[in-house]
């Protein structure tokens, strides 16, 4: 079967006017009316003015101009401030089936451009309203499995931090009494170029090549994950000469753009690699502390911590200054008790890989569904 497609500006309205926007400054942690803007997460905030509630009835589409997140919002609510776009049918349809329709849309990035005037020039395919309630309901279905994944891996992060809650107390009163030392005390002496920073291998575009000695980024780097993937590399002359900046298994990666202080523990499977200019590289003794201890100490209790704390309008963080970084104050529980936290890690992560590769096949799943569906094949 094959679906008429409809201009974009044909099926749908933009709502997004006359209605008052809420400021991000002016969000509330809790409140009666959930205030929805671009950004990523479905409820950025709360307000309790009820002048502010979006005069659009839901369910509605909000998409992101700057963000491209698009969402499907099925309660009253207040609209974000700058790049929320709240869409309504002007034909008869149903929102859920519009609203995966234009999941399907590839919309070109323009970084913190405006997406709208992209949107606009696309065209929706539009079965009849049986046929497009059919759709959502499988889409429905596929979708709410990798909901389950996505709560299960949030359900494994939360053991990982009441895990080191309850083995180590917590860091910022140190009820436990444990040592504390400077960070730098627990560096490694044998390793050269044991804290690498701030400006990581400082490398230039025209020094990369195709394929050689791999150079680890941002995108290497999520919360106590790395990444084994990789698209630059330099040569081996070059790596002789930043040989300084290489890394090993059990050194730990921090990154110093993008999401500012995500760090994890590198593993990597190669036998020659190096940091690139936006991570800062940390080799400790591990006879003094364990890279996971340190790692999971910041993922965990990271925002408890003086000088692990965001601060600044950037939400630099100040322990990224390498200064600051080796006097940090760290409390240091005995090595037994920080290998044993090291097998419950190695359990969770593990349950966590298992956990991400069912949610890969169902990405795969929802969008060959996704694909089939909207060329009239499913």
């Amino acid at each position: 079967m094959s679906f008429r497609k409809v201009p974009f500006l044909d099926v749908f309205k933009d709502a997004s006017g006359g209605n008052i926007k809420t400021p991000q400054s002016e969000f509330l942690e809790e409140g009666a009316i959930p205030v929805v803007d671009q950004g990523q997460t479905l409820v950025a905030g709360f307000v309790n003015d009820r002048s502010r509630v979006c005069k659009a009835k839901p369910p509605v589409i909000v998409f992101g101009d700057h963000t491209r997140s698009i969402k499907y919002v099925d309660f009253e609510f207040a609209m974000g401030a700058d790049g929320t776009k709240v869409l309504v049918p002007k034909v008869e349809s149903d929102t859920k089936y519009l609203y995966y329709a234009l999941n399907a849309v590839e919309i070109p990035a323009a970084a913190y451009s405006r997406h709208y005037k992209y949107l606009k020039e696309t065209q929706i395919p539009l079965p009849p309203l049986t046929e497009q309630k059919r759709i959502a309901k499988i889409l429905d279905a596929a979708d709410a499995l990798r909901a389950k994944r996505r709560e299960a891996l949030a359900q494994l992060a939360a053991l990982l931090q009441s895990t080191f809650l309850d083995m180590f107390g917590d860091p910022a009163t140190n009820p436990l009494g444990w040592r504390v030392g400077r960070l730098k005390d627990y560096f490694s002496k044998t390793r050269a170029g044991t804290c690498c920073g701030p400006f990581g291998s400082a490398l230039k575009k025209h020094e990369y090549v195709e394929d050689g000695i791999p150079v680890w980024g941002i995108d290497n780097v999520k919360s106590n994950q790395f990444i084994q993937e990789r698209s630059l590399f330099i040569t081996p002359e070059k790596f002789a000469e930043l040989r300084r900046y290489s890394v090993e298994s059990g050194d730990i990666l921090i990154s110093r753009a993008g999401t500012v202080g995500r760090m994890c523990v590198a593993v990597p499977t190669v036998e020659q690699s190096i940091i690139g200019t936006n991570l800062i590289r940390l080799t400790l003794d591990p006879g003094a502390m364990l890279p996971i201890f340190f790692t999971s100490l910041y993922t965990c209790c990271g925002e408890r911590l003086s000088g692990l704390r965001a601060s600044g309008d950037d939400k630099a963080y100040s322990f990224l200054n390498t200064t600051r970084l080796k006097s940090l104050l760290v409390p240091t529980p005995p090595m037994d008790l920080q290998l044993r936290f090291g097998t419950v890690v190695e359990s969770i992560e593990r349950q966590e890989a298992t956990q991400r590769a069912h949610l890969a096949e169902l990405d795969a799943l929802v969008a060959s569904l996704q694909c089939r569906a909207f060329q009239g094949e499913l």
